[in-house]
């Protein structure tokens, strides 16, 4: 399926007006009308998108899923979850076939945000990113800054505008940072995309409970110490750092949606207790998971 021309200037008309706007939980134009953020609930289906003069980063937040992807002629199939990063070029219809519901975060960086970044940088704009159309991938960095982006887009002081202009120079940075080097970095992967589906899998499925590095390297062909080497290398942050984040996922997600006692947020996202849960707020997320409830469902 082909994405036909829309009657749309970029996303942020698009995502509130278009085709996937029932789709759309969240949306935060920039008021610098340099980029838009977005949070989307999309079913599995096939889910054309026109091509407007942006680039379009996609950060699954929830779900394990097949993905066969189409840019223009170059098209291919991976297995994403938790922490894949789909890059779209700007001027290109783009077609997304999904095989499970998903929850994902998109950003859409037009080319005044490019610009200005490389007049900054003193860099000359690419056409694309090249190989990060290529395939999904992962960036700690990136996904780390979305998520933060999207926490503070939501807020009216002037400072949470400068975050998220600031933030957007530093995704573009790393995007340009990861488009030299990934071909050299994934040449060292040993662990595939189906390896790295199971033991996100296994992650969500027994996030409440104790998960160890021989669990995790037990559903991959690796001894526990390669397997904690080559996840780090292909995830950019240890085993370890990964359930972690998964756990604050979960606890975010329950704190939000939920009115669970904070005991019991804890118990299901795989603290050891709620003051394991609240030091890690406090570290990791910069405030208590009472404040944070209290912030979010205000």
């Amino acid at each position: 399926m082909s994405a036909t021309a829309i009657p749309y200037d970029g996303f942020a008309e698009y995502w509130a007006r278009g085709d996937w706007s029932k789709y759309v939980t969240e949306l935060h134009p920039s008021k610098s009308d340099q980029q838009t953020l977005a949070i989307l609930e999309q079913p599995a289906g096939d889910f054309p998108d026109p091509g407007f003069e942006e680039f379009h980063l996609q950060l699954i937040l929830n779900g394990n899923f097949n993905a066969d992807v189409a840019f223009g002629d170059q098209r291919f199939s991976n297995a994403l979850m938790p922490g894949s990063i789909v890059l779209a070029p700007p001027n290109t219809d783009t077609d997304y076939r999904l095989s499970k519901h998903h929850r994902f975060a998109s950003l859409a960086i037009n080319k005044k945000a490019l610009e200005r970044f490389c007049a900054q940088s003193d860099t000359e704009a690419p056409s694309d990113f090249g190989v990060l159309h290529s395939q999904s991938f992962f960036d700690p960095v990136i996904e780390t800054l979305m998520i933060q982006m999207l926490e503070y887009a939501s807020g009216e002081h002037p400072v949470s505008d400068l975050f998220v202009d600031t933030a957007t120079n530093a995704v573009l940075a790393s995007l340009f940072c990861k488009s030299l080097h990934i071909t050299e970095n994934q040449k060292s992967f040993p662990l595939e995309h189906n390896d790295l589906q199971r033991v996100a899998a296994l992650v969500e499925d027994r996030l409440e409970e104790g998960i160890t590095i021989a669990d995790l390297a037990s559903v991959t062909s690796l001894s526990d110490w390669h397997f904690a080497r080559s996840f780090k290398a292909a995830m950019g942050s240890s085993p370890h750092q990964y359930v972690l984040k998964r756990r604050i996922v979960r606890a975010k997600e329950l704190l939000s949606y939920s009115d669970l006692p904070l005991a019991e947020v804890a118990a299901a996202s795989g603290f050891s207790s709620q003051s394991h849960m609240s030091d890690v707020f406090r570290q990791k997320v910069g405030t208590t998971p009472g404040k944070y409830r209290k912030n979010t469902t205000a």
